[in-house]
């Protein structure tokens, strides 16, 4: 299908955008969630049906960060609203934890989407980091209901192997994040300095809470990356955001440290 002109880009998104019934919303010619309440699983997973659609027929079409007619949607799929029904505690855990995983995994194909490691430089550079941040934030949700499910668990459960194993499973996926978005901030060819330096600033907000469920060889590893990228970072904007981000995460080491001993794994950090 050709591009359409702008002008006419933006009369059909000014029309697909609008509510056709009290929940029916189109994105050139697809359906897409309602942009005006959280989303579920299902949500993101009917947000990449179409997406993939139409990158499939269209260039350059997919929503952008800060898109006139495209923002609210890109919005509404890094918008920290979303976690509100995953931490409902009045909604089953077991429920909300199938949720979080969900969505974890739909936003990890989002970010697919989204990037092109053929192109000098990404197309897409702003919204594809933004979708890393959220998926770092998506993943300390995920802990959150961890944690909330393992205090449910009896002591004799809690020393389960196939227990264990899951929880070694949950923090290395974690850990492989982490790296992922520490990967990015390398990546200085694909990414414009305006959008590395705000994806600083969003990692530096968000890295403590989930460095604190990390694997202490992958908090190790965590920070010895920061501290290299603190110093040998070509953006002065991003050495300043990480030089201010360490000092948090040092602390946090030190406390899981000192209350290592008797604590409970999935608090420290540190598996049996």
């Amino acid at each position: 299908m050709p591009r359409p002109h702008n002008a006419l880009l933006a009369l059909v998104l000014l029309l697909v955008l609008r509510p056709l019934a009290a929940t029916e919303l189109y994105f050139l010619g697809e359906p897409i969630p309602d942009i005006q309440r959280p989303w579920s699983s299902e949500d993101y997973r009917q947000l990449l049906d179409t997406l993939r659609k139409v990158q499939g027929s269209q260039a350059d079409a997919l929503p952008r960060r800060g898109g006139e007619f495209t923002g609210p949607l890109y919005q509404r799929m890094v918008n920290p609203e979303n976690f509100r029904p995953q931490l409902n505690i009045y909604v089953a855990l077991e429920q909300r934890q199938e949720q979080a995983r969900d969505i974890l995994l739909h936003l990890r194909e989002l970010l697919r989407l989204y990037l092109d490691f053929k192109a000098a430089q990404q197309p897409y550079a702003s919204e594809a980091l933004g979708l890393m941040s959220h998926s770092l934030r998506q993943q300390a949700v995920l802990f959150t209901l961890t944690v909330e499910f393992w205090m449910t668990l009896s002591e004799e459960e809690r020393r389960s192997p196939v227990r264990l194993q899951g929880l070694r499973d949950t923090k290395e996926a974690a850990a492989q994040l982490t790296r992922s978005a520490l990967d990015f901030l390398d990546m200085t060819r694909q990414f414009g300095a305006a959008e590395l330096e705000q994806y600083a600033s969003e990692l530096s907000g968000q890295l403590p809470e989930l460095f604190v469920h990390l694997p202490a060889p992958a908090r190790a590893e965590v920070l010895a990356r920061l501290d290299s990228l603190a110093r040998e970072h070509p953006l002065a904007a991003v050495r300043d955001r990480l030089n201010a981000l360490q000092p948090t995460l040092l602390a946090i080491e030190d406390d899981m440290r000192a209350k290592s001993t008797g604590a409970e794994p999935i608090l420290t950090g540190a598996l049996p």
